[in-house]
């Protein structure tokens, strides 16, 4: 291969993280949308919310397999092989497009741990940048819309919590009650199965 196998990893990477980091963050927005979770969308509007994650899937997807074409890389035209070892740098062919991104590990390609280490961080910040985009989503809401008092209910947390509340506010809501609940748990639940302990029940000193 006449190309550094460090700059085709470099290259790689950023066309992988951006690909992953779109392709994370429409895969969310349309699933918010449809389950009414506001406080990961994008804007205040469920419907441009909604299109707005399918413009960031297919622009992912079209820069991530179209860039080739623009963008000077180890898929030069003509040297597009399946075992990748004569490319060169350059610009893809059409013809050669399909194969411009098969690129061995050991000349620079991504292998299966890089791919995980940046498709976590990729979809980790789609995460974040939907919180810190719903926060704002849910501000702008409530400047419009009267919030029901059920629904600024405490007992309401968790994924429920996040459809009239940002995560910021949510998240400790969330923790309480969660603490609250395994107290109670481990108060009651682990005290009512010990009545049901074997060696009680073989001594008779169970009171089931």
């Amino acid at each position: 291969m006449s190309v550094n196998p460090s700059d085709v990893r470099n290259l790689f990477e950023s066309h992988y993280f951006l690909f992953a980091f779109l392709s994370s963050l429409g895969t969310l927005q349309i699933a918010v949308t449809g389950s009414g979770i506001r406080a990961l969308w994008l804007t205040p509007y469920r419907r441009v919310t909604r299109w707005l994650g399918f413009v960031c899937i297919i622009t992912g997807v079209l820069f991530f397999f179209g860039q080739p074409l623009f963008v000077d890389g180890p898929w030069a035209a003509g040297s597009v092989q399946a075992d990748s070892t004569t490319r060169a740098w350059g610009v893809a062919s059409w013809d050669e497009l399909a194969g411009a991104r098969n690129v061995n590990d050991i000349h620079g390609g991504l292998d299966g741990v890089d791919q995980a280490i940046w498709f976590s961080l990729a979809a980790i910040i789609a995460f974040s940048v939907s919180v810190v985009f719903g926060a704002l989503s849910i501000k702008a809401n409530t400047r419009d819309l009267r919030v029901d008092a059920k629904l600024d209910d405490d007992d309401i947390d968790g994924l429920a919590g996040l459809v009239h509340r940002s995560y910021f506010s949510n998240l400790p809501i969330s923790v309480r009650n969660f603490r609250l609940e395994a107290r109670k748990f481990w108060r009651d639940g682990v005290r009512s199965a010990d009545r049901w302990s074997l060696i009680k029940i073989i001594s008779g000193s169970s009171s089931q």
